[in-house]
């Protein structure tokens, strides 16, 4: 044990610094922050074993279930350490993948050093890793299937890829692709079927669906449910993005990539500069979950970019590797100093949403509400009200505002007692706000959340009724296309700060990036095949002559 504390004692140093920053900004109980609107509900999943959003991420809910045993600290904060103890173990595995690709290197340990720093020091990561969610432990997945598969223990890359399958499909999917078309080894059916023995997890959401029906809030415990929810949600988003958001969100992108890598974005590019070839592997595990956010209509996705920064750290160490010497040190120092700045900036419940917003709606707010009467909420407040009745043994009964365009969700809401007014409108916006009207006009004892501090998301609850105005101040304010051009802070953006300013109403058009990718990929085509014809004529003619 001496020994190894001798040898590596600078590796333990780093380690145990990214370990000790991120339980110093680890939340100490339910926030909102960094977008973490599943806080609340994976708390509720986990403790009373009942399902959470769409794919329910039925490993993380077993795990947390463990997690919550243990005898400190508050139930969110268990939950949360989950993601803190993910990022370390990433970076465990980013040290030993550079070390490994670098291995006649003398500088490899230098480097790996570096890589290691750069994932834990993270803006995007740090935020990820000291809340309530799967990003940080699907992505820990992705990144040990990879070490795996480099030291060619293709059963364990296979498990590993699994477990990131049971816990977020997307991320770990990411991951398996990329190695699926790298690796022949990876594409054995024994190895293959290593990994899709892991959906077998999804059984989760039947079999607790049936035991616990009445405390699904979701709707996806039945197939079409799970089915049509997760391909409805996939299929909106995907590619969604407004032509006219595209500008913006262009320089969102390089602006959260450059606040995360700092100065290792030098030796990133560098090193794929220097390869020049598409079919490098980890150029596309950084490039996938980039492009996806960008062209994505939901702005949170942004969150998916922390698999970009786990695979790009590793390209960090591989570029410093042929660069000059200095530019190691150099690198170095900047990331430490990143590091600092982004662990004080992102200390929930210190320099980081101090109010605890999301306690203070809990505790101060929902018990104004008398039991079996309506509470109207969006997201991440609406949510919250299921553990608040769980906990407090209360009976409020929640309606989802963002689900009211819906028109099964309407038909539900109906069948429950739920007075109220169809809408025709084919506006979203203007739909989902006249049927929250007539629910506020229709129903007694309705209750609605008014934004007081946006950036923290703090609200009041008071009644809907004399609040009309605010209940329909959006019915017909529909967004009108124009450029946009203007980028945002990318703290701001990464902490959620911009969430209900700025997200809260996206415009949605046919003319979107996937519309645009259409047109390239027809004009491509229809060049190469114009192209094609006239190689042909040409060579014809050439024939004859």
């Amino acid at each position: 044990m001496i020994k190894f504390i001798k040898k590596y004692w600078i590796e333990l140093l780093v380690f145990g610094a990214i370990f000790g920053g991120l339980l110093v900004c680890l939340s100490p109980n339910i926030t909102w922050m960094s977008t973490d609107s599943d806080g609340a509900h994976y708390i509720l999943a986990a403790k009373y074993m009942t399902v959470a959003h769409h794919m329910s991420a039925p490993l993380y809910l077993l795990i947390g279930h463990v997690f919550l045993w243990i005898p400190m600290g508050t139930e969110a904060w268990r939950m949360g350490l989950i993601s803190m103890l993910a990022t370390v173990g990433c970076c465990v595995f980013i040290y030993l993948i550079v070390r490994r690709l670098l291995k006649d290197n003398s500088k490899a340990r230098l480097y790996a050093i570096i890589s290691s720093l750069v994932y834990g020091g993270s803006a995007l990561v740090i935020s990820q890793s000291t809340i309530i969610e799967t990003y940080t432990l699907a992505t820990m997945c992705g990144v040990g299937a990879y070490y795996f598969a480099l030291t060619k223990r293709w059963s364990w890359s296979s498990v590993l890829l699994g477990i990131g399958i049971a816990v977020h499909p997307f991320l770990a999917f990411i991951a398996w692709v990329v190695l699926f078309f790298t690796y022949k080894e990876m594409r054995n059916w024994r190895r293959y079927l290593i990994t899709i023995a892991f959906f077998a997890f999804y059984l989760y959401i039947p079999i607790i669906g049936h035991i616990n029906p009445n405390d699904n809030m979701w709707g996806n415990e039945t197939t079409k449910g799970f089915f049509g929810g997760t391909f409805g949600m996939v299929l909106m988003l995907t590619g969604g993005l407004s032509m006219w958001d595209m500008p913006k969100r262009f320089i969102d992108t390089i602006l959260i990539l450059l606040v995360s890598f700092g100065l290792g974005i030098i030796p990133l590019i560098y090193n794929f500069v220097k390869t020049r070839t598409w079919r490098n592997h980890l150029l596309w595990l950084v490039l996938i979950p980039v492009i996806f956010f960008a062209i994505n209509l939901t702005a949170e996705t942004y969150v998916y970019m922390i698999v970009a920064i786990a695979f790009g750290s590793i390209a960090v160490g591989l570029g410093l590797s042929n660069m000059r010497k200095k530019w190691a040190i150099v690198v170095l120092i900047a990331t430490i100093g990143l590091m600092s700045w982004n662990t004080n900036y992102f200390d929930i419940g210190r320099t980081l949403d101090s109010e605890m917003s999301a306690m203070k709606f809990y505790n101060e707010e929902l018990p104004k509400i008398p039991d079996g009467e309506i509470f109207m909420g969006g997201g991440w407040n609406w949510s919250m009200v299921y553990l608040y009745n769980k906990e407090e043994h209360r009976n409020i009964i929640p309606i989802s505002t963002d689900s009211l365009p819906d028109d099964n969700y309407v038909a539900i809401l109906k069948q429950k007692g739920i007075q109220l007014e169809t809408s025709n409108s084919k506006s979203y916006i203007t739909k989902q706000g006249e049927i929250e009207l007539s629910i506020a006009e229709l129903n007694e004892g309705v209750w609605i959340a008014k934004e007081t501090k946006p950036e923290v998301y703090q609200y009041v609850i008071e009644l809907a009724k004399g609040n009309e105005t605010y209940v329909g101040r959006w019915i017909g304010q529909e967004l009108q296309p124009e450029w946009k051009w203007k980028p945002s802070n990318p703290y701001l953006y990464i902490s959620g700060q911009l969430e209900v300013k700025e997200w809260h109403h996206i415009l949605q058009s046919s003319r979107n990036a996937f519309f645009i990718i259409s047109l390239v990929v027809y004009g491509w085509f229809m060049s190469w095949v114009l192209i094609k014809l006239w190689k042909r004529r040409k060579k014809n003619v050439s024939t004859k002559t």
